[in-house]
This record gives structure tokens, C-alpha cells and sequence, in this order.
């Protein structure tokens, strides 16, 4: 039981650091890539500037 625990928390952990870092670097692609991905600069910013928990 602690061990699914402990395991669960990690991967809630991992999650969380992913989408940290994805958003810090979605606010610094140029509007070129930004148009390949589909989404404009407001978009962009505003993704990037939820806090890390919020999906």
C-alpha cells in the first residue's frame, strides 16, 4: 500500500515537472513556431503563466 502510494505521488510529481516545463518554454517560441502548432501569442502567455498543478 505505500509502495502504490509512494508511486503514485512520483508520477504526480513527474506530471507536474513536465508541465512546468513545457509551459516556461512555450513562452519563449517565436511566433513562427507558435503558428506550426496552432496557437497565437495571448494563448501562449497565458498557458505559460498557469501555475504548474493546474492541468
Amino acid at each position: 500500500m505505500l509502495r502504490h502510494y509512494l508511486t503514485s505521488r512520483l508520477a504526480a510529481w513527474r506530471r507536474q515537472a513536465q508541465r512546468h516545463r513545457s509551459r516556461r518554454r512555450l513562452k519563449d517560441l517565436d511566433r513562427h513556431l507558435l503558428d506550426d502548432i496552432g496557437i497565437d501569442r495571448r494563448t501562449a502567455e497565458r498557458e505559460a503563466r498557469k501555475p504548474f498543478w493546474r492541468p
